[in-house]
């Protein structure tokens, strides 16, 4: 089946003829197996986008297409990585509910695990150490993207309006400036159970 003759829906699906997430159109891209966690986006950056794609509105959803292409290259081995888009999340509650107590903390929290994770695995060490490896730790983070998510849903809006669209829109291209800028790498690898991430964010 041709990419432009996808249709982006919500959750997941058993095949292309039967819709499509915002992932596995990306997946269709690559070209690899069929399924919202393709080996060329990080697994944490693949969960987010997953989130956005649910919650984003059938009116609004087909403008996420425009991003798969850069969530194709959204690959990394920066172990920080899972905590920056924590950042991320905090940043965008921050920016709809300035002073909020809960995002200043998780923000404060996000920055201190990266510096930690900086000083222990510093770029000179993660250059002799598999990408899978980098990844899982990273992901040791992800119920604190998902909280951090879940407050993003809390100021963005009412569910399937335009306000939302536009909040989740906008924190998916941020997040994707992070990875852009993070230590990328296109080298494929199954990070370990990745199969939980798309379902973690959808609860």
């Amino acid at each position: 089946m041709s990419p432009d003759a996808i249709r982006l829906d919500r959750g997941s699906h058993p095949d292309p003829s039967a819709g499509s997430c915002l992932m596995e159109y990306v997946s269709v891209l690559e070209g690899g197996d069929f399924g919202p966690l393709p080996r060329c986006t990080h697994p944490a950056v693949a969960a987010l986008a997953a989130g956005v794609n649910d919650r984003t509105s059938d009116a609004g959803r087909p403008a996420l297409a425009a991003r798969a292409g850069r969530l194709r290259r959204a690959g990394s081995t920066d172990p920080g990585l899972t905590w920056a888009l924590v950042e991320v999340c905090a940043a965008t509650v921050l920016a709809r509910r300035p002073g909020d107590a809960a995002a200043r903390r998780r923000s404060a929290r996000s920055r201190r695990a990266r510096a930690r994770l900086g000083w222990l695995l510093p770029s000179g060490v993660r250059r002799h150490l598999p990408r899978a490896l980098l990844v899982a730790v990273g992901l040791a983070a992800l119920d604190e993207l998902v909280a951090a998510f879940h407050a993003v849903l809390a100021v963005a809006g009412p569910a399937d309006g335009p306000e939302r669209d536009r909040v989740l829109a906008a924190l998916l291209d941020d997040a994707l400036d992070v990875v852009g800028a993070a230590d990328t790498s296109q080298e494929p690898s199954r990070a370990p159970a990745t199969h939980v991430l798309k379902e973690a964010m959808a609860a």
